[in-house]
């Protein structure tokens, strides 16, 4: 079977999943949501049982697993099985939870799956919008705020506006605040700590369950990050912004001027912003404004066509990059490292 781009449709997360979400994914983007508190649209997603479906080519219909399991290398770049990221985008109606992911060494051994280190980027927010970054203990044990339900007095809430960029590596406790629209790229897992949710319950009174102890445990109180400025790059047909390169994932914007050959050797997940066209030799198809696609690694003469601007993640090549940026790797979250 030959490689070409596919275009994915989402799994959505809602109603009691997600009793924070709402329409903004149908009302911006077109969506085929399930309901009004639609969440989370995971626009490239192999997480078993909440798989993003092709929409073209030989394999329309089938999971994204399923190319995984054909093409292998040729898709991910990669010798290990399995796919390592998941893109999503969130409508936050209300605040979601306050919460805590842990890295791969405490996810593997208490979950036996991937840690997650995740990126936002802000696409859509009212005047005046905040979310929750990190936390400011002052100077005090973060164990003993919780034991006192102190813990919405230790968090740092930050103004946020469309094209914020925010890098949260594991350990760093965050929650998105109501009214948000964001995009969102992480290691594929589904491992999540809840520390508050607001005291919110369901229509029976109950609360969604907590997992202080947990959260403690892989909480890094020390993680304190501005938002990410990145660094650009002239490139044929327009320019690149990267934002973080971290041994996970890199992200950039691409910022489309003209016709975009894009760079082959890693697949490329693409989230357009606007209405734009993928092609490649022997092939095309349109993307419109919140659609997504994946470029397999080993396909060559991909070009993104259009106007636009889009969110592009990747496997990170570090040392490239830093040799591309010089002095301004210091501005790409991430890439300076160990």
């Amino acid at each position: 079977m030959m490689l070409y781009p596919l275009k994915l449709s989402p799994y959505f997360r809602h109603g009691v999943q997600t009793p924070w979400g709402g329409r903004k994914l149908a009302d911006l983007f077109g969506k085929a949501i399930p309901d009004d508190r639609t969440g989370e649209s995971l626009e490239i997603s192999a997480l078993p049982g909440m798989q993003s479906r092709i929409e073209n080519g030989e394999l329309n219909g089938r999971p994204l697993g399923a190319a995984v399991e054909i093409w292998g290398e040729a898709l991910t770049g990669l010798k290990e099985p399995g796919f390592p990221l998941l893109v999503k985008l969130i409508d936050a109606r209300e605040r979601l939870s306050v919460q805590v992911h842990p890295g791969d060494g405490y996810a593997g051994s208490r979950e036996g799956k991937r840690g997650k280190t995740e990126a936002w980027v802000v696409l859509a927010a009212p005047c005046g919008a905040q979310l929750v970054y990190g936390v400011e203990a002052g100077g005090r044990a973060l164990k003993d705020i919780v034991a006192e339900g102190r813990l919405e007095s230790a968090l740092n809430w930050v103004d946020v506006q469309p094209g914020d960029v925010l890098y949260i590596p594991h350990g760093m406790v965050h929650a998105i605040g109501g009214e948000l629209l964001m995009y969102e790229i992480q290691q594929s897992s589904d491992v999540t700590y809840r520390f508050w949710d607001w005291g919110r319950v369901d229509e029976a009174g109950r609360g969604r369950a907590l997992h202080t102890e947990q959260a403690l445990d892989v909480t890094r109180p020390e993680l304190k990050l501005p938002k990410i400025a990145g660094a650009t790059l002239l490139v044929r047909g327009g320019s690149a912004t990267y934002y973080i390169s971290n041994k996970y994932f890199e992200l950039k914007r691409l910022n489309v001027a003209d016709d975009m050959p894009l760079d082959g050797g890693r697949m490329l997940l693409i989230t357009a912003l606007g209405p734009c066209a993928l092609t490649w030799p022997g092939g095309g198809m349109a993307l419109e404004a919140g659609g997504s696609a994946l470029v397999p690694a080993a396909l060559e003469g991909a070009v993104l066509k259009g106007r636009v601007s889009a969110l592009c993640a990747t496997m990170p090549d570090r040392e490239a990059l830093k040799r591309s940026l010089g002095y301004r790797a210091g501005a790409v979250a991430g890439l300076l490292e160990e």
